[in-house]
């Protein structure tokens, strides 16, 4: 039995648009945690220098920094003329360059802490109801790729790619 392309394609886009893509969540294949694919993983023992995007390689800034570029988005140190500098200080230079930041997590959004001596910043790769599982640099590893689930409530939420 010979299916016509027309109904095959027509069976894939009802199966696609029946995926979840509200409340946080994006098409499928957004839903996995990416690998470690972050052009200085294993380059810097302590003088990774400066990347491109003007932060130190292998910190959370860098790491989120290639996601946000990768995405699509020119992500810089001085994004939307706003210094961003340390982990602590994206919420407020989001807010200063008129970037939404909430308590809401999407995926592709930017998990943001003030927690430590220069906060943390990681990349939100799943939503679920009431936790989030984020891709980041250089939190129980010094300099290292690692990816966990945790509560929504312990960051905030910058939304530059959404």
């Amino acid at each position: 039995m010979k299916l016509s392309f027309t109904v095959i394609l027509s069976a894939i886009a009802a199966v696609t648009s029946a995926l979840p893509t509200d409340e946080g969540f994006a098409a499928r294949s957004e839903l996995v945690t990416r690998a470690n694919d972050y052009p200085y993983s294993g380059k810097c023992n302590g003088n990774g220098g400066v990347d491109p995007w003007k932060f130190y390689r292998c910190q959370c800034t860098s790491f989120v920094a290639y996601r946000l570029n990768k995405a699509g988005v020119k992500f810089t140190n001085n994004y939307k003329g706003e210094g961003w500098h340390n982990a602590n200080t994206w919420n407020e230079a989001a807010k200063k360059a008129g970037v939404k930041v909430n308590k809401t997590p999407k995926v592709g959004s930017v998990a943001q802490t003030d927690a430590g001596s220069a906060g943390h910043v990681a990349w939100v790769t799943k939503v679920g109801k009431k936790t989030v599982t984020i891709e980041e640099y250089n939190w129980n590893n010094p300099e290292k790729y690692g990816t966990r689930t945790v509560s929504k409530d312990k960051f905030r939420y910058i939304h530059i790619k959404n």
